[in-house]
């Protein structure tokens, strides 16, 4: 018997997209190829690995046994590369890194643009999702460290976590509001129209955990993704919204948003650097850990950025959202 360790990946990549067709996709290959690897991965091993005959292909009972197999032969390799870069000193390769896209946007990216400025052969990819999605990569194996909100609740066993950052959480408003830049309580607050994040977000959280605070119970319009999204329909004046301070930053200075003063205040949400627990960190990885530690005082002295624009042309990090696939032709420097 042959063990081809291609074919065993993307039979990996079959469970874990869930199917054929959506492997395919995130591979980048025709559905059939897809197919035709996994058939003769069986033939080499003489067994069935997936039952085809529902709606949903299914794992046999030697389909699970080779995917437990399959996921510590790829934990190994990614181990392997990691001990290959800890020979060299000098960062190489590729760097990953998972966030939600509100720091992701705020914190990430200016940091992964400096990164690649000061580490030109370094691939820098970055994959964003709302808070959920992020610690599905981390327990997947799919990303090695992250940037997570502090309460991401239940995902400690996937990762260890070192606090970076403190995270301002504001009441903002049109600032033709009646109650924009007034002191408020609960009961003022009582009637008004809230807007609110998508489920499974950590700014959605943090609105909920105000509403909590404040014994409010509004009613709810229709979720609103991303928080880009959700700062426009507060500037548009739809309604009121619960947002961390470095999405708004820049629309309060400018008089395009009113701050409201609530009272109790709300506390800060803590920013943390979510490492994997099953997998030792690159040269590479390491390196860019360093720089994200440096980032502390840039952010308390109110900059947008905490790292100045590049001077360069280099190009910048990859933005892939979490859940799709990579382009094999792009690479960031």
């Amino acid at each position: 018997m042959k063990l081809n360790l291609h074919r065993l990946w993307v039979f990996e990549q079959v469970v874990k997209c869930g199917g054929f067709s959506a492997a395919a996709r995130k591979l980048y290959m025709s559905q059939p190829s897809v197919s035709q690897h996994v058939h003769k991965l069986e033939v080499s091993l003489r067994t069935t690995l997936i039952d085809r005959t529902g709606a949903r292909p299914r794992l046999t009972d030697e389909g699970e046994v080779l995917l437990q197999y399959a996921q510590r032969i790829s934990s190994l390799a990614q181990e392997v590369a990691a001990a290959i870069d800890r020979v060299s000193d000098v960062p190489s390769g590729r760097l990953l890194v998972g966030s939600t896209s509100t720091y992701g946007n705020h914190l990430l990216l200016p940091l992964l643009a400096r990164f690649a400025e000061r580490f030109p052969e370094v691939e820098c990819h970055v994959k964003v999702g709302n808070t959920s999605d992020v610690i599905g990569l981390l327990a997947d194996g799919e990303v090695r460290l992250a940037v997570l909100p502090g309460d991401a609740a239940g995902a400690s066993r996937h990762y260890r976590r070192e606090r970076i950052l403190d995270e301002r959480i504001l009441l903002v408003a049109h600032p033709e509001h009646p109650l924009a830049g007034r002191a408020v309580t609960p009961s003022d607050l009582e009637q008004q129209h809230f807007l609110f994040r998508e489920e499974g977000s950590a700014t959605r959280r943090a609105q909920d955990d105000a509403l909590a605070r404040w014994k409010l119970s509004p009613a709810r319009c229709p979720q609103i993704s991303g928080n880009e999204t959700l700062k426009h329909a507060v500037l548009a004046g739809l309604g009121i919204a619960v947002l961390p301070q470095r999405c708004v930053a820049r629309e309060l200075r400018e008089g395009r948003l009113g701050p409201l003063r609530p009272d109790p205040e709300l506390p800060a949400c803590a920013i943390v650097l979510a490492t994997s627990r099953e997998t030792s960190l690159s040269t590479t990885e390491r390196e860019f850990i360093d720089l994200l530690r440096t980032v502390q005082d840039a952010w308390a002295v109110g900059e947008d950025s905490p790292v100045p624009d590049r001077g360069s042309g280099a190009p910048g990090p990859l933005v892939v959202p979490a859940g799709h696939a990579e382009d094999p032709a792009a690479r960031a420097g």
